[in-house]
């Protein structure tokens, strides 16, 4: 478990949640744990949740391996491996084994932060500069609960989530997230991805005024919510951009002339 950590000015750190599997460190997960190292403020603490060991813990990075961390994982992995996942482009919204893994990090990871402030990137997201505390704080303000990604129309881009792990009821929410995998009542939602689990936990927690969430996406964009909200700092290799990382890197580093 984490000990509650303090910066040298007192105030509470910030830490950064992740996970992904060995199969994917060479495919993506390779340049945001090397743009990580190079560019994040060492007052920030890692956490790292992985299949394997991947490094050797420090003060401010730990690796956990995911399946030694979460018994509810492996039940619900054991109950529901063999449920049919529908073919076609949109089959994935409903593979909710595939999803449980970021879920159940999530959930494990906010039971051991102790810092007041938990952020979740997704392992496809690249840094570009430097990245301070001061920044990563600045995209939830003090009264809300979490900032996230929001779309019109559309289910949450959960490839940046903020927690303020100090708000009264953060432990109801993971533990109502939990529930839905731990009872699959998850499989009585729309779709079975990680969003949609996310979305219907805001919205239950928010309309009994438990929480309050704050979209930061923004205003009139179409799928690059998370490259315009963070530009020049931070990239996101969604779906298929991690098959063509140099060719999005290219365009997130881009100078205009």
């Amino acid at each position: 478990m984490y000990e509650r950590i303090t910066s040298l000015d007192g105030n509470i750190k910030t830490t950064i949640v992740t996970t992904f599997g060995d199969q994917h460190y060479d495919m993506y997960a390779k340049y945001f744990m090397t743009s990580l190292e190079k560019y994040l403020d060492e007052s920030v603490n890692v956490l790292v949740y992985t299949d394997t060991p991947l490094f050797d813990d420090s003060e401010n990075w730990k690796n956990y391996i995911l399946p030694q961390e979460s018994k509810g994982l492996k039940k619900f992995k054991k109950r529901n491996s063999s449920r049919p996942v529908p073919q076609g482009t949109k089959g994935f919204y409903y593979d909710a084994v595939r999803f449980s893994y970021k879920s159940y990090c999530i959930i494990d990871a906010s039971r051991k932060v102790k810092t007041d402030r938990m952020i979740w990137l997704d392992a496809d997201t690249e840094i570009l500069a430097p990245i301070s505390e001061e920044y990563l704080r600045s995209h939830l303000d003090d009264d809300k609960f979490v900032s996230y990604l929001g779309r019109v129309g559309k289910y949450t881009e959960t490839g940046w989530l903020s927690f303020n792990l100090d708000s009264p009821n953060s432990a109801e929410f993971f533990d109502l997230w939990e529930w839905y995998y731990n009872t699959d009542e998850i499989y009585n939602l729309p779709a079975q991805l990680d969003c949609h689990v996310f979305d219907a936990c805001l919205e239950k927690l928010e309309s009994e005024n438990k929480i309050l969430g704050q979209n930061i996406s923004p205003p009139n964009t179409g799928k690059a919510h998370f490259d315009l909200r963070f530009k020049k700092h931070m990239c996101h290799y969604k779906g298929t951009r991690k098959e063509n990382r140099d060719v999005y890197f290219a365009k997130a580093t881009k100078k205009k002339k």
